[in-house]
């Protein structure tokens, strides 16, 4: 999908309606279950409601009265699987380097400029019914990914969001599950705040290609390290090798060497000879 600046917002909306319609399909679902099932459903329920509730209440009596506020919101305690679960899933080669086995949503990772593997990540997150939008990056070969495996109507393009590009960034962060965004000059802090504190809200991941992002969650350095397939004048690329590291903020320095086939299984996942190194 090819828009330009103006028309984010209605491009948002789009993706929105068609997520609203998918909610309310798994709620008839619902409805239609056996009478047994509901029945045990809702007990499970209210037997959670309940352990909270049983955190809740001494609190309560401790700070005083939360007149106005639902308690349970007001200081429920997280999942312990949180971390993983606002994890993006990423392609094998990369989902097995990661810490928390993919993308941190809410977050922003640095990554080094290697159009192959934004082409890989961006199949895969449309692939497995994410939706993405790559922002400032007029040349990326949309053809390689549809060939990848990826879903090009899952996708939208910004090519151009000057004058307003924190403004397209926060708006896309609100409805999408990826944003790629190429930078076009040096990103400042002033610049950076106000588009993360829009991003902690969202369950998006941005993924900033090129250019160093200020007090990034995870920094991924990859890059091309051969052609295979191609002969004298014959043939055609069967894979792109790359070879890099990742480190940030609660990930371990780690070395990356990976084969990009563009195969993917049913499931879209990869299928490739990725292998992880520990960094020196």
């Amino acid at each position: 999908m090819l828009i330009d600046e103006s028309n984010v917002v209605h491009a948002i909306e789009k993706i929105k309606s068609s997520r609203a319609a998918a909610r309310a399909a798994a709620a008839a679902q619902h409805a239609a279950e056996p009478r047994g099932v509901s029945e045990l459903r809702g007990a499970t329920e209210s037997q959670n409601a309940a352990g909270l509730q049983g955190v809740v209440q001494p609190v309560e009596r401790e700070a005083g009265s939360t007149r106005g506020v639902s308690p349970l919101r007001a200081v429920a305690p997280e999942p312990a699987t949180v971390g993983r679960a606002r994890a993006l899933g990423m392609p094998e080669w990369l989902a097995g380097q990661l810490a928390g086995g993919g993308l941190a949503r809410g977050a922003v990772t640095a990554m080094a400029d290697c159009p192959a593997a934004v082409v890989d990540i961006l199949a895969h997150v449309t692939a497995n019914g994410g939706c993405a939008a790559v922002v400032g990056y007029p040349n990326l070969a949309l053809a390689a990914v549809a060939a990848a495996g990826g879903e090009l109507s899952r996708l939208i393009i910004v090519p151009d969001p000057a004058p307003h590009v924190g403004a397209v960034l926060s708006t896309l962060a609100e409805g999408l599950d990826l944003v790629v965004y190429v930078p076009v000059r040096r990103v400042t802090p002033t610049f950076a705040r106000p588009v993360e504190a829009r991003l902690r809200k969202s369950s998006c991941a941005l993924l900033s290609c090129g250019a160093p992002w200020p007090g990034a969650r995870l920094n991924l350095d990859v890059r091309v390290s051969g052609v295979h397939g191609l002969g004298r004048g014959s043939g055609r690329i069967r894979s792109v090798g790359v070879t890099g590291r990742v480190w940030g903020k609660g990930q371990p320095p780690q070395r990356i060497t990976a084969e990009l086939t563009g195969r993917r299984d049913g499931a879209g996942s990869q299928v490739d000879q990725g292998r992880i190194e520990v960094a020196l």
